[in-house]
C-alpha cells in the first residue's frame, strides 16, 4: 500500500528518527520512493524507483536523507506496485511555484479520467501520471480563483478547487499540499494518523497515513464522519490548525 507523511515544525528538523520508521513500514514496497523539503525557500526533492528496503537494508539515499535534511516541512511518500506495474521513477513529491509560495505534493489513491486533464499554465510537469494531474488541475484552479478575488484564503481556494476536482474527476484521495510553514491535507478514504511530538527545540507535528501510526506513541486517528466527501486538515508549524469536511 502507498503510504505519506508529512512532518512539521517551527524550526528546522531533522527528521532522523521518524523518516527511518516510514521506511521500515514500507519494507514490502517494490516501486520507489521520494522525499522533498524546503531550503532557503526552495523546494528540493529526492527520489528513487528503487524500494526503500532491500534484504533488510534501507536505501542509502533514504538514510541518507534522514541523516542531513533540516527543514520546517517535509514530505515522504513510498509507492507501490498497481495491477503488477510500477510508479513513474522521477514521481513524488511534485514540486511548483505559485501564489507567491513553492509548494510540495503527494498523493495516493485511484482517480478515474484525471489523465485526460491538459493544463493550460506553465510550467507543467513532466510525469505521466494521475498525481501529476490532480495537482495541476488544483494550481490552477487556485489561481484562477484568487485571481478573480484577491481576498480569497487559501484553504478556501483549496476547498472549492477540491469539491470541482472530487466532482469532475470521482476517485480515492489522499494529498497533502504544502509550503515553507503551512500543511493543507485532504482525504477521503483511509485514515490520518496525527503525532505531536516535543522535540529539544520545541514541538514537532506528524502527519501519516500508516494506519497504525509509526510508533508506539499516542497517535491520534483523524477519520470520516457519516457521509462525508471528504475532510481536510490544516497544520501550521507544530499546531494542528483546523479541520474541515468537504
Amino acid at each position: 500500500m502507498c503510504d505519506l507523511l508529512a512532518i512539521s515544525a517551527g524550526f528546522d528538523y531533522g527528521p532522523r528518527e521518524y523518516l527511518p520508521l516510514f521506511a521500515e513500514r514500507g519494507k514490502r514496497n517494490v516501486s520507489g520512493w521520494g522525499i522533498g523539503f524546503f531550503r532557503e525557500g526552495r523546494t528540493l526533492v529526492e527520489n528513487s524507483a528503487e524500494s526503500v528496503y532491500h534484504e533488510n537494508q534501507m536505501h542509502d539515499s533514504f538514510q541518507r536523507l534522514a541523516r542531513v535534511i533540516d527543514s520546517r516541512m517535509i514530505l515522504a511518500h513510498i509507492s507501490c506496485p498497481l495491477i503488477g506495474g510500477q510508479h513513474d521513477q522521477a514521481a513524488h513529491p511534485f514540486t511548483l511555484s505559485f501564489l507567491g509560495h513553492s509548494w510540495l505534493f503527494v498523493h495516493v489513491g485511484i482517480v478515474r479520467d484525471i489523465d485526460r486533464y491538459r493544463t493550460r499554465m506553465e510550467p507543467r510537469l513532466d510525469v505521466n501520471i494521475p498525481s501529476a494531474r490532480i495537482f495541476e488541475f488544483l494550481r490552477d484552479r487556485m489561481v484562477s480563483m484568487v485571481s478573480e478575488d484577491p481576498y480569497l484564503g487559501l484553504l478556501s481556494a483549496l476547498s472549492m478547487a477540491t469539491r470541482e476536482l472530487v466532482e469532475r474527476y470521482p476517485g480515492r484521495y489522499n494529498y497533502f499540499l504544502a509550503n515553507e510553514s503551512v500543511l493543507l491535507a485532504f482525504f477521503n478514504f483511509r485514515q490520518l494518523m496525527m503525532l505531536k511530538e516535543h522535540d529539544t527545540l520545541g514541538n514537532v507535528l506528524l502527519l501519516t497515513t500508516v494506519e497504525e501510526g509509526l510508533s508506539g506513541e499516542d497517535w491520534r486517528y483523524i477519520g470520516l464522519e457519516g457521509d462525508s466527501a471528504g475532510k481536510f486538515v490544516v497544520i501550521g508549524g507544530a499546531d494542528f490548525l483546523y479541520q474541515q469536511s468537504l
